[in-house]
């Protein structure tokens, strides 16, 4: 079967190869990655006689940022490991590079891309990494990759994992190559006892699935207290009563919606602001022209210092601002739940005891969305109509909103402990 994958992946590989050239000119993300997850020009150095070394896999933005706890941890515990951190979107690569590269606190030795799913692709970078183990962060499993690594006998985990209903259907429609394909792994780290059961529904032994809990609740607390706080809202110009409502991670179409919130929102409250965070950075020249053009007073978050008046709008070009500037708001609202894109974490927020409010698609993140719901540290809004209604009841409420942010808090806090588990795990199949 994994022979048969191997010809239609390299039949579809032949058929869209004359269209590289015209990708690579006119797909600036394609131009940055293309190459290099080919195999060419990887910037990844050979193995060294006696390294250990530790591959660890993040696909793109939300699984670097989950990723960082382990890593560190993993770092932490084993100095001697040599960790190659891979992703597959230039995003997540500039992400990775912000967060696992700075000066002095690395925690990565490489970083690079990893390689598409052809044999020479494969083969030429994981013969470069030479892993002793391979990490895998919640998903991007691909059957060749696997197949590689089984048949080299290097162990691959797969942490953080989840498996959503209608993941697990379709994988039931081919039930025979997911448990080939899933069988090529050593072991499943499951977030938790219902993704499990899930996983054993598509054949896979149950020795094989361990429950370890959900990262996301391990990731590190900014030390942010209330001077330094004071002080990011001074720097931003923002008056002390100066009431702050964040949208993070937005996606596009939500924008608007957003825009029409606040100039709804800004009737009852004067000096409200809304800090503006789009999940991709580079949409924000668009977003501001149609919020100026909409009478809204907006700013780029990299343009503050050339102005010392408060702006009322302030959008967020830049990459690694938005956990931060959680810590300022009065409320949070999380992107991509409007739109169908199944949310973003919501603990971001939660970490810094806000409250939160988010759409009715939260797929992606539907277990935490509803442990903060019902523990009475988030709310869903169904319509336009319905965010203003919460938002003012927050706004103008600073018991509900304490009492909202406390609970959020107790989610996040109470849940830990993942991290420490699954490294365990592979301290005792010796996987380090």
């Amino acid at each position: 079967m994994i022979f048969f994958y191997k010809i239609v992946i390299n039949i579809l590989f032949i058929i869209v190869l004359p269209l590289l050239p015209f990708i690579y000119l006119f797909s600036e993300k394609r131009r940055a990655t293309l190459a290099l997850r080919l195999g060419f020009k990887t910037g990844l150095n050979p193995k060294q006689a006696g390294e250990i070394r530790i591959w660890v896999h993040a696909l793109s933005v939300g699984e670097v940022k989950s990723a960082i706890p382990f890593v560190k941890a993993l770092k932490d515990r084993h100095k001697d490991v040599g960790i190659i951190f891979t992703t597959s979107t230039k995003t997540g690569f500039d992400m990775a590079d912000q967060l696992l590269l700075r000066e002095n606190t690395a925690l990565a030795d490489q970083l690079g891309y990893f390689p598409f799913d052809l044999g020479y692709s494969v083969k030429k970078i994981s013969g470069l990494i030479k892993p002793d183990a391979v990490v895998i962060i919640e998903t991007d499993l691909w059957p060749n990759f696997l197949y590689e690594m089984k048949k080299k006998q290097i162990p691959v985990i797969l942490i953080n994992a989840r498996l959503s209903k209608r993941s697990l259907n379709g994988y039931l429609v081919f039930k025979k190559f997911s448990l080939m394909f899933f069988s090529f792994l050593t072991q499943i780290m499951a977030q938790t006892s219902l993704d499990k059961e899930r996983f054993q529904r598509l054949g896979i032994d149950e020795k094989k699935i361990f429950v370890a809990g959900n990262i996301k609740f391990d990731q590190p607390r900014q030390d942010l207290d209330k001077t330094r706080v004071d002080s990011i809202r001074d720097q931003l110009g923002f008056e002390k009563e100066s009431k702050v409502f964040i949208a993070g991670s937005t996606h596009e179409g939500e924008e608007t919606i957003l825009c029409d919130v606040y100039k709804k929102l800004k009737k009852k409250f004067p000096g409200l602001i809304m800090i503006l965070a789009p999940r991709d950075p580079k949409r924000s020249g668009v977003i501001l022209s149609y919020l100026l053009s909409h009478d809204v007073h907006a700013v780029l978050l990299s343009e503050m210092g050339k102005s010392q008046e408060c702006q009322k709008v302030i959008l967020v070009d830049k990459m690694g601002e938005l956990s931060r500037l959680y810590a300022i708001c009065d409320v949070a609202f999380i992107g991509g739940s409007i739109v169908k894109q199944g949310g973003h974490n919501p603990l971001e927020p939660a970490v810094f005891s806000k409250p939160i409010l988010f759409g009715a698609d939260m797929s992606d993140f539907m277990l935490i969305a509803e442990m903060l719901m019902d523990n009475g540290g988030a709310k869903k809004v169904e319509s336009e109509k319905e965010l203003i209604s919460e938002l003012e009841t927050i706004l103008e409420n600073r018991q509900v909103q304490k009492r909202m942010g406390s609970r959020s808090y107790e989610v996040f806090s109470n849940n830990s402990g993942a991290v420490q588990r699954i490294i365990e795990n592979m301290e005792l199949l010796h996987i380090v």
